[in-house]
């Protein structure tokens, strides 16, 4: 009878940031996996984290010397098999002759190689463009940590393709991130909409963004396209800001996305891009600039031009169009949004993505 080994994977993070955070809930993530032991012939060794707070210099102490050292003590005194730093700001932790192979998650590469898009007349600045001299040490750090890795494992395609071209050595695999699509199903966990009475009206046809303001997030273009369309068609529609103008708890995000008659997204640069991905699974309609690396999870129908600004006014009418037809009635909730989530970023999803890429590794290794 053939016994199944099970290999047992180290997790270490810098700050045990929250799950209301992007980089949060992707390590939150992967610990769920593990404890659910969604990720085959794998387990949890542990987790190496700290605490949040103090100073600058205690800060730099801390992410520098003192939790680098606590990372590569923990090893040498662990049975795991397997070293997973969840995120490329992390990097630096990366030990130098390690005992155990190494990967690293790349959500994104926007402040370690900065770039510039052009859309239209204009460029919008993708990271920082213009670090302080702490920050310039710090990326430093986190390159080599980055090429000392055994494995580097990207959250889309797009961020994959950009790793390999400036570690063309390293071997890479697309694990993408995963959605609690129960959660956001609105048949499976209905929200009342008495939790958005602050904004929503069902006189008028909802439109919400969600993220920051950063440039790149691009929410000017939201504000030219209300401008260009028809006063009876402006009126009628109420514009929401999630996230740079408004904060919503937790249930309230799943209410906006369960009664919103579209997101819109018009990013020209995500790592991944959870608002259409969690927007779709509570089957809610997405409009999104056909750019990377959302553009690999949404359906084609739903993807404009970058620079059409035509393109995003007819689609914000077809919207409007849509919503005039049932005023007073809430949306019906796109089903075949809901399971296009859950057929590609559903945690069992996620679980053979991720068992798959450390197999990988130790192929290559030949362990």
């Amino acid at each position: 009878m053939t016994c199944t080994v099970v290999r047992r994977v180290l997790l270490a993070r810098g700050a045990n940031l929250d799950s209301n955070t992007g980089l949060g809930r992707a390590h939150n993530s992967v610990v769920s996996l593990l404890d659910k032991t969604l990720v085959k012939d794998w387990t949890k060794a542990g987790i190496i984290e700290h605490e949040m707070g103090g100073n600058i210099i205690n800060r730099l102490s801390n992410r520098w010397y003192k939790h680098p050292t606590l990372v590569e003590s923990k090893i040498s005194s662990s049975t795991a098999d397997l070293l997973h730093i969840t995120d490329q700001e992390q990097a630096h932790l990366v030990p130098k002759n390690s005992p155990i192979p190494v990967a690293v998650t790349v959500h994104d590469l926007f402040h370690i190689n900065p770039r510039k898009i052009n859309v239209g007349d204009s460029m919008i600045k993708v990271g920082d463009m213009n670090p302080n001299f702490v920050r310039k040490i710090d990326l430093k750090k986190l390159k080599k940590g980055l090429q000392r890795a055994d494995l580097l494992i990207c959250i889309s395609e797009s961020t994959r393709q950009e790793v390999k071209r400036l570690f063309p050595e390293k071997l890479t695999a697309l694990v993408r991130h995963q959605i609690d699509v129960d959660y956001w199903n609105p048949e499976i966990n209905p929200k009342s909409s008495d939790l958005i009475l602050d904004f929503y009206d069902p006189k008028k046809c909802l439109l919400i963004t969600v993220g920051s303001d950063e440039p790149r997030k691009r929410l000017d273009l939201v504000e030219t396209i209300i401008s260009c369309l028809p006063s009876e068609v402006s009126d009628e529609i109420n514009i929401v800001n999630i996230g740079s103008e408004l904060k919503l708890s937790d249930e309230q995000l799943v209410a906006a996305f369960q009664y919103a008659d579209a997101l819109i997204f018009p990013s020209v640069s995500e790592g991944f891009g959870y608002p259409p991905a969690e927007a779709m699974a509570a089957g809610c309609p997405v409009i999104a600039s056909d750019s990377a690396a959302h553009n690999e999870i949404i359906p084609k129908n739903s993807l404009l031009p970058i620079d059409e600004l035509r393109a995003w006014v007819d689609a914000f009418e077809r919207i409007h169009t849509d919503w005039k037809k049932n005023v007073g009635e809430p949306r019906h909730h796109n089903l075949n949004l809901i399971e296009h989530v859950r057929s590609i970023l559903s945690p069992q999803a996620h679980g053979i993505s991720l068992s798959n890429a450390y197999d990988l590794l130790f192929e290559e290794l030949d362990y």
